[in-house]
């Protein structure tokens, strides 16, 4: 053998050793289509692994993560980094000490000053931080701009506005609204934070999350009947509500069968699927108008699509860190929005815009940059999937539905979540909350 062909073959063999010598770092998450697959190999996984030469970062993709991750962590395994569909699944894993704390980690990288203090505070839990939230969503109103310009409709932002634009829909033979729980029931909560925070308040909402007192007053139980209200009156996907989906939902709004969809911020993902080239630019995203005029305007309800942790059995933990901060950086923000819009809305106190960006990622990029700047005054409200804990949770959006259908009083619904809330209070399971400015 040639000293040429010696030379290579022992760099080859260097090279193949420092790969192997690399640390993994294994995350879980949900079974993400090919190309959002790709554009997390793209913009995370080959960008971290090029960027040191100690760790490899290794994902795996699964339709069950969430029970898989649960039971795996509480045994004391599982992946390094730790994925949950939200703050409220945090309380169980950490009180059987499978999470890390990451008050170092923050102390290190910064991510106080990075980050939204009314979100990383839904992660501060049991005395610790421990999670991070790479996904802040808020329920808001989507429109098609387009089916708006050819009738005549402005944007609204009261309930008078909204409701006189569902009404001349609705004569014209459209959806006044579209939207639907087919295959999700807790798509219902969705509407229920939409009315309790846009009628109770932010203020009083937090009060009664506090303190557990409130939950029959005369403005909780007039969220929830003005919620049946809509929804008898067709506004809320007519007759269409129990058989539709969001993507369904969304694909009608771009036939212009209808001109809202009341949903939270992370429909931008499956608009993906509708609205591009000569239409890209006709979806966008607002607050909820103003429901009511004592309450102001616009209220922001704050949500976490899904939360990171670090295993506290991970033999990496640094390396995990590692990840979680170019996850929580300003370059991954910029770089999911053009390909992913919707779910990656990283509560960055400085949210990237981009005056060349066009179609759906300008449209995403400015309402996180809205929401972002209202959330970090402190004009915020709650979304109920994100800061109740989950037996209440499940009476919001189970039993707001038999209201709906008149099997049950907005009273005795409310008394119910009362009753459940005190009980989860009493276990340890509900949540530090933010307190807005409002």
């Amino acid at each position: 053998m040639s000293k040429v062909a010696i030379a290579a073959a022992s760099l080859l063999v260097a090279a193949s050793s420092q790969a192997l010598a690399r640390e993994p770092i294994t995350l879980w998450f949900w079974g993400a289509p090919p190309n959002l697959q790709e554009a997390f190999q793209k913009n995370l996984v080959e960008p971290f692994n090029a960027s040191q030469d100690q760790y490899e970062l290794q994902m795996d993709y699964n339709n069950d993560v969430d029970n898989n991750v649960r039971v795996s962590v509480l045994a004391g395994e599982g992946p390094d980094l730790v994925y949950t569909s939200g703050p409220s699944y945090i309380a169980p894993l950490a009180k059987a000490g499978a999470l890390e704390p990451l008050e170092p980690y923050a102390e290190k990288y910064g991510w106080s000053d990075r980050l939204l203090k009314p979100v990383l505070d839904t992660c501060q839990q049991l005395g610790h931080l421990y999670c991070l939230p790479p996904s802040l969503i808020s329920d808001g109103m989507f429109y098609n701009k387009a089916l708006l310009a050819e009738k005549g409709w402005a944007v609204p932002k009261t309930l008078e506005e909204v409701e006189t634009v569902m009404k001349a829909a609705q004569a014209d033979g459209l959806y006044a609204s579209v939207t639907g729980n087919k295959g999700w029931q807790p798509v219902n909560e969705n509407y229920a934070s939409i009315f309790v925070n846009n009628i109770v308040g932010p203020a009083k909402f937090y009060d009664i999350l506090t303190s557990g007192e409130g939950w029959t007053s005369p403005e909780m139980t007039r969220a929830i009947d003005e919620s049946a209200r809509w929804f008898n009156a067709g506004y809320l996907g007519g007759k269409d509500y129990f058989s539709l989906n969001f993507d369904e939902s969304i694909s009608l709004v771009s036939q212009k069968k209808a001109p809202f969809f009341f949903a939270p911020s992370i429909g931008f993902q499956w608009a993906t699927n509708y609205f591009k080239d000569a239409t890209a630019d006709d979806f966008a995203f607002a607050p909820i108008p103003r429901l009511d005029a004592a309450q102001p305007y616009p209220i922001y309800d704050i949500g976490v699509a899904f939360t990171l942790s670090i295993n506290a059995h991970s033999e990496v933990k640094d390396g995990a860190a590692l990840v979680l901060d170019r996850i929580f950086s300003p370059e991954f923000a910029a770089g999911m929005a053009e390909v992913w819009p919707g779910y990656w809305g990283i509560p960055l106190k400085q949210f990237p815009r981009d005056p060349e960006a066009t179609g759906l990622t300008k449209s995403f990029l400015d309402a996180m940059a809205d929401m972002t700047t209202a959330v970090d005054k402190g004009s915020f409200g709650f979304k109920i999937g994100t800061f109740f804990p989950p037996a209440t949770n499940q009476v919001m959006f189970e039993d707001i539905e038999s209201v709906w259908l008149g099997r049950m009083s907005a009273a005795d619904m409310l008394k119910k979540a009362e009753t459940t809330f005190a009980e989860e209070k009493a276990q340890g399971l509900t949540q530090n909350l933010p307190k807005p400015s409002l």
